[in-house]
């Protein structure tokens, strides 16, 4: 920890002497030497602060742990969120989906299967043909787990997508996004990409080879789930400053979101939330708060026209509403909290929308004579609609369709009346 006096110059006044008035080249000389040594002292800290750190992102980062000792309430809430767990290191207690015979198999219409092992060692997605097992893979990362959960495992430095995942909509296992019920695949690998959207940082080498290209991923580099930082920016001179001043309220250090403009707070969530239909120039995990995605991405020439799909494009939907486009504050932060989870209830997004819209302003639901007060409970599934996503189907055993994946369209609109 940088002590108190590690900020602070000597409290003494070098222009009290009369000889450093008659000697002003002395005196520049002095407060120069002096000038050095402070910085040095103070920068022999901050090595010293650096090599204490074992973040894999770097010595300016001081992990999300540190911030709970000023943060304690905003911590302990976010540690619950979506974000958070986005995801984690496979375990009992944060797997989800049945273990016991009977509840634990998926079978192919090839004939195979895969049946969800627990042993001594850990939790497998093994594979059998005409009962034999041909092998077994380890449950390593869980990515999800709100909705549903998809896993991977870890072979020579590269990681892949087990093929069975859990779904809660279903309350059981079903094909992992990209895959079908006809016959186990275990070799899909997993890019950096992934990860950059539902981790804090991992490190990656590219591997070339005449056949193919991969990326192979350092090990303990790896953090899960989105953490403090990888919002507010590297916090070890912010740590460092209030463990050493404590009295201070002003946060210094660190960015705040309040002092970002409204194209930086909406980028902040769109550098993961803005889909996948443009060229990345560079890692996710180089966007830090108060960057613009402008530097970033690039269109694909041939980006297909159309309606952004409901998964990881929420903000490219939002940015389509009447809403958003005739405001000039709306954010994601305006309907969603980053340090809590998002509610399931209609009507407090309901509370939200009328905090705009009323009969006073000329701009309330045309249907509200017909609807009555039952109005403010639900304006969400009208103009808010869950809707199947096309990019995330899955497949159930014994079923030929495709179950396509629900998501709540972000783009504020008239859809209609909801089932009743």
């Amino acid at each position: 920890m940088v002590t108190r006096h590690s900020f602070l110059i000597p409290a003494f006044d070098l222009y009290s002497s009369s000889k450093l008035h008659t000697l002003p080249f002395m005196r520049k000389s002095l407060v120069l030497i002096l000038s050095l040594f402070v910085a040095v002292f103070i920068f022999s800290k901050c090595i010293n602060n650096a090599k204490a750190s074992t973040d894999p992102r770097g010595n300016i980062y001081a992990g999300a742990a540190s911030c709970r000792q000023c943060h304690q309430a905003v911590y302990d809430s976010f540690i619950g969120t979506g974000h958070f767990n986005s995801t984690a290191a496979a375990g009992k207690k944060n797997i989800h989906g049945s273990f016991e015979n009977g509840h634990n198999e998926f079978h192919y219409t090839d004939g195979s299967m895969v049946k969800m092992e627990a042993s001594d060692s850990g939790f497998y997605q093994a594979e059998y043909k005409d009962g034999k097992k041909l092998g077994a893979y380890r449950f390593d990362i869980i990515f999800g787990g709100k909705n549903a959960q998809t896993y991977a495992y870890l072979a020579n430095k590269r990681m892949y997508e087990l093929p069975v995942s859990h779904y809660n909509s279903i309350n059981g296992w079903a094909t992992s996004p990209g895959y079908l019920g006809n016959t186990p695949f275990f070799k899909r690998p997993l890019i950096a990409g992934c990860f950059e959207c539902h981790t804090s940082y991992i490190r990656t080498n590219t591997n070339m080879t005449p056949n193919e290209i991969s990326e192979e991923y350092v090990e303990g580099t790896l953090i899960h789930g989105i953490d403090c930082e990888r919002c507010h920016g590297p916090a070890q001179n912010h740590v460092n400053y209030h463990e050493a001043y404590p009295e201070e309220k002003n946060a210094k250090y660190i960015l705040k979101n309040l002092s970002l403009s409204r194209q930086q707070k909406t980028d902040a969530c769109a550098v993961c939330h803005s889909g996948n239909d443009r060229v990345m120039m560079a890692s996710r995990f180089n966007f830090k708060m108060g960057d613009t995605l402008e530097n970033m991405y690039i269109p694909f020439a041939n980006a297909k026209k159309g309606e952004p799909d409901v998964h990881g494009n929420q903000f490219g939907l939002l940015s389509k509403s009447r809403c958003y486009l005739q405001s000039s504050t709306m954010t994601c932060n305006t309907c969603h909290s980053p340090h809590s989870d998002a509610v399931k209830s209609p009507a407090i997004y309901s509370q939200k929308c009328l905090a705009c819209h009323s009969e006073a302003t000329h701009n309330f639901c045309p249907k509200a004579a017909t609807m009555g007060e039952s109005i403010k409970n639900n304006c969400i599934d009208c103009h808010m609609p869950l809707q199947p996503s096309g990019a995330i189907m899955y497949q159930v055993a014994g079923k030929e369709d495709m179950t396509a994946y629900m998501l709540r369209n972000h783009r504020i609109a008239v859809y209609g009346t909801p089932d009743k």
